[in-house]
C-alpha cells in the first residue's frame, strides 16, 4: 500500500518543523555565568562573596544545586581561599574589595569578579552539553 503524495509531504513538513524546534532548543541550552550585586555595606572591611553552582540537566531533567563542590578563590592571580558548597549549592567567602577569580574545580569553569559590594556569582552549568 502506497501513501498518497500529500501524506508524505505532510510528514516531511512535520519532521522539518521538529528538527527546527530541536535546533532552537539546543542553541538556548548552554552554561551561563553571571553575577548579581547584592548591595549592602562591608562588615569589618569585608564583603560577602557568594558563589552559587546549579547543575542544569536539560529541559526534562531540571536543575539541582551542586553540594560539596570545591570552589577556589584567587585575588589578583594569587590563591586566596577555598571552601565547599553547601547543600543549596552555595559557597560563601568574606573578602576585602578587589579583583577575584572564582574557580569551580569540580566543573573546571571560572570567572572574574570585581568585589566592591556584596556579590553573588552564579554558575548555571549545562551538564548535558559541557565537557
Amino acid at each position: 500500500m502506497r501513501l498518497p503524495r500529500y501524506a508524505i509531504l505532510g510528514l516531511a513538513v512535520i519532521v522539518i518543523i521538529l528538527i527546527g524546534l530541536g535546533i532552537v532548543a539546543t542553541a538556548s541550552y548552554k552554561t551561563r555565568i553571571y553575577t548579581e550585586d547584592l548591595g549592602g555595606q562591608p562588615h569589618n572591611g569585608k564583603y560577602e562573596l557568594a558563589v552559587k553552582i546549579i547543575i542544569n540537566y536539560g529541559y526534562f531533567g531540571g536543575k539541582q544545586p551542586l553540594s560539596q563542590g570545591v570552589v577556589y578563590l584567587y585575588r589578583d592571580g594569587v590563591f586566596y581561599n577555598w571552601t565547599f558548597t553547601n547543600s543549596s549549592g552555595v559557597a560563601v567567602f568574606y573578602v576585602p574589595p578587589g579583583n577575584y577569580t572564582v574557580l569551580s574545580t569540580t566543573l573546571k569553569i571560572k570567572t572574574n569578579v570585581i568585589v566592591n559590594s556584596n556579590e553573588e556569582v552564579i554558575f548555571d552549568y549545562a551538564y548535558l552539553v559541557s565537557s
